[in-house]
């Protein structure tokens, strides 16, 4: 996406592509604000308020990828629990993190790496310049907001998507939304330059306890060349859990500043 490509709109545009006979077309016969689409957005994130699964997830980068099953525990808004496995289960590590500390315990050489949950930090440890709120959303495959200072482009339809453009301070933002869940299911960030900076993906979506959880989400830094990919096979929603950690008492201690 480049700027110059997309005139300012004014209101909201309304493009219907035929040939999508599946469809329900609710997007076509009942065409929302963009301010009315991004509430319905935040009402179905809202109403996750703990999740609960377990599947395998995938980190690739220049240096090397590897992928792993796990199990998550997280609470909103706060609270990110995961268990990495290896091979036939075997628990090799957890990632514990909170907007104030992060912990990771590497079983398999018994050292716990405590720090911030920066950048900085998650990078230096999986390779992926990620934050506390980037990191927890990833698993509830929600996508960040738009800003007040941003700008709406344009706002256009395929078949029973909402596509929303907008100008920010570093670039430009673009929205995929399913007009049925009301689940981002694809993101990107471009720059001036017209670079991308980030691009994002859920799809598999499924209804669990009447909310529409997507079981596969996938976050790629394409000039960096590095992404994590999350599948799901099992996920429960908004049932009492757990994310404490305690680190065994004869693990070695790294600090990181």
């Amino acid at each position: 996406m480049r700027g110059p490509v997309y005139p300012l709109a004014i209101g909201f545009i309304v493009v219907y592509i035929t040939g999508c006979g599946g469809s329900r077309n609710i997007v076509k016969e009942h065409p929302l604000a963009p301010v009315e689409i991004f509430s319905l957005v935040h009402q179905r994130n809202a109403r996750i308020q703990t999740l609960q699964g377990d599947g395998l997830i995938t980190v690739e980068s220049p240096e090397g990828s590897g992928n792993g099953s796990f199990e998550v525990n997280l609470k909103k808004p706060d609270s990110l629990r995961v268990e990495f496995k290896g091979p036939f289960g075997v628990h090799v590590g957890t990632l514990l993190l909170s907007p104030r500390r992060f912990v990771y315990y590497n079983k398999m050489n018994n050292t716990a790496t405590i720090g911030t949950p920066d950048g900085k930090t998650l990078r230096s440890m999986f390779r992926l310049k990620m934050q506390f709120e980037d990191m927890l959303h990833a698993f509830t495959g929600e996508f960040p907001p738009t800003h007040q200072d941003d700008s709406l482009l344009i706002a256009t339809s395929r078949g029973n998507e909402y596509i929303l453009y907008y100008h920010t301070a570093e670039g430009e933002k673009e929205y995929t939304i399913d007009g049925d869940s009301f689940v981002v299911t694809n993101y990107r960030v471009i720059d001036p330059g017209g670079n991308e900076i980030l691009t994002a993906s859920s799809s598999r979506i499924r209804v669990n306890d009447s909310i529409p959880v997507p079981k596969l989400v996938r976050v790629t830094f394409p000039q960096e060349k590095r992404s994590v990919t999350i599948a799901y096979d099992d996920i429960t929603l908004n049932q009492p859990t757990s994310c404490s950690f305690l680190i065994p008492k004869q693990a070695e201690v790294i600090e990181r500043q």
